[in-house]
């Protein structure tokens, strides 16, 4: 979508795209049971299928509300009781106990207890694709000690257990006897999945109690301007999230003024960076002095207030300050042109317009997905032309999100851009899914990573773990292993129709047990 586009007056065929996706009449009337409590969420993509043994689902507040875990990780830092009533981490760190909720079952009759448990997270810690997370190389039983209960064996001590434990995918629970089919444990069930829309409905037998709404129903709307426009005519009565229906900062700012909705806007635990490819892409990335010229160059702050209005805030390092043992805020700095053309001078990069050096031109490809991020293409010329300022060229190319994946995946780019997990994956699944060298399509890695990024994860004691974050910290920061850009919000905008929507712990939670929709 064009940043410009205005949002309050929109084109006659992005309505209808909005309508027909929500599955709407003409006039806008829902084909409702009178008396019930449908709530209609913008789903930006459409699903295939809904999985969390696997990674072919991305929206995760619909997984949400299907697929349980043992804890849910709270918005302190914190740990709450899910489908395991009580948990407990033994003073060496190597045994955890979990003690399962009594009379639970998944929503097609099949009882959850220790047994089915156990099957179900064997499943995804053997399975060689989920290395990134750390269970998986330091398990060394899990045990159905009885029917209630569930005894976890570890070889090392591994702090972000738990943090595991309350991903969405690929640890939470599915029905063994569902055959492919998405059947949980959650508040709601799918009653039906097409391009359209995903409809759920309530699951009267949940442990927690009776949710209030009887549907819940996901309205795939591609278009972000139509996405709007759905909100504004009251079509839909939720939008944002960024891996729902990403709401753009110029687009909650216009819903700001739209009688009737409600921007809910809030610090997010991730930063956006602009990463390079030191291992396979223009061989002078791998060179320091290039990858620090490059970290001078950037304008954060005008970037922040220019380019975001001021929704956005200038990040000073790779993960924000407010995610566990993360690291100590630093002002945000204007770029310093001129010092990132001496050290690229001192470093041998030499020459007029785009540098080069033993014949290598600092030429760069910064490759995107216009989809992932609502400001990556005017954001993509920002960065360009900074950095072209200082003689690092700087070619940028769009690409679907098929080819982009392809070309990710092949590692066939210089640059591009990158969200950190956040909550409750940061820090720990973010470094060792993206800073470690036996990691495969790591995002940068140096012998001190390798060495630094598991001694954190085993520090037995707070003290010790932090020391060891502060060193892992100094290392990005030294080795410039990504360029920092800035700390985007979480927002959600939402129509005052709907009564006690409140955002989840994280990004990929989304409570709506107790919402109510009237009007």
């Amino acid at each position: 979508m064009s940043a410009s586009r205005p949002l309050a007056t929109l084109a006659a065929g992005a309505l209808v795209l909005a309508l027909s996706a929500c599955g709407l009449s003409d006039d806008g009337a829902a084909a409702d049971t009178p008396g019930e409590q449908v709530l209609r969420i913008a789903l930006a993509d459409p699903e295939a299928s809904l999985s969390v043994q696997d990674y072919t689902t991305s929206s995760f507040t619909v997984l949400d509300q299907v697929f349980e875990p043992l804890v849910r990780y709270t918005a302190d830092g914190g740990f709450a009781p899910a489908l395991a009533e009580s948990f407990e981490v033994g003073d060496d760190g190597l045994t955890m106990t979990f003690g399962l909720r009594e009379g639970v079952t998944f929503t097609d009759g099949t009882p959850f207890d220790a047994e089915v448990a156990r099957t179900d997270l064997l499943r995804w810690v053997e399975d060689p694709d989920n290395s990134f997370l750390g269970l998986t190389g330091v398990t060394e039983s899990i045990e159905a000690t009885d029917a209630g209960t569930i005894t976890w064996r570890l070889s090392q001590p591994y702090h972000s257990a738990l943090n595991e434990l309350a991903l969405t995918r690929p640890v939470r629970f599915t029905s063994p006897a569902a055959a492919g089919e998405p059947v949980g444990t959650g508040p709601y069930q799918v009653e039906s999945l097409d391009e359209q829309q995903i409809v759920l409905v309530r699951n009267d037998d949940w442990w927690g109690g009776t949710p209030t709404l009887d549907r819940v129903e996901f309205a795939v709307i591609p278009d972000a301007a139509a996405r709007v426009a759905a909100l504004q005519a009251g079509e839909v009565d939720v939008i944002g999230g960024e891996y729902t229906a990403p709401l753009a900062l110029e687009e909650a700012a216009a819903l700001e003024q739209t009688d009737g909705v409600e921007v809910l806007t809030t610090d997010s635990t991730t930063n956006l960076l602009l990463t390079v490819n030191a291992d396979t892409g223009n061989p002078a990335l791998a060179d320091p002095a290039v990858r620090r010229a490059m970290d001078l160059a950037v304008d954060r702050p005008g970037i922040a207030e220019g380019l975001f209005e001021g929704r956005a805030t200038a990040a000073t390092t790779v993960f924000p300050a407010n995610v566990p043992y993360g690291p100590e805020p630093e002002p945000a700095v204007a770029a310093d042109p001129a010092a990132a053309g001496e050290l690229l001078e001192q470093a041998g990069w030499t020459g007029d317009g785009v540098r080069s050096k033993d014949g290598v031109p600092l030429e760069l490809d910064l490759v995107l997905d216009p989809g992932l991020l609502p400001q990556a293409t005017s954001l993509s010329q920002a960065v360009a032309d900074q950095l072209g300022e200082v003689g690092i060229g700087v070619t940028i190319t769009p690409l679907d999100s098929t080819a982009y994946g392809t070309t990710v995946s092949a590692r066939d780019f210089d640059l591009r851009f990158y969200s950190t997990y956040g909550a409750p994956y940061d820090p720990y699944s973010t470094l060792t899914a993206n800073f470690r060298s036996a990691q495969e399509g790591h995002l940068f890695a140096s012998s001190e990573l390798d060495a630094q990024v598991p001694a954190a994860l085993a520090a037995p004691d707070e003290e010790s773990r932090q020391a060891a974050f502060d060193a892992i910290w100094t290392t990005l920061a030294e080795q410039t292993a990504a360029v920092p850009l800035v700390q985007l919000p979480r927002q959600w905008a939402v129509r005052d129709t709907v009564e006690g929507f409140e955002l989840g712990a994280t990004e990929y939670d989304l409570p709506l047990s107790d919402v109510t929709v009237s009007g």
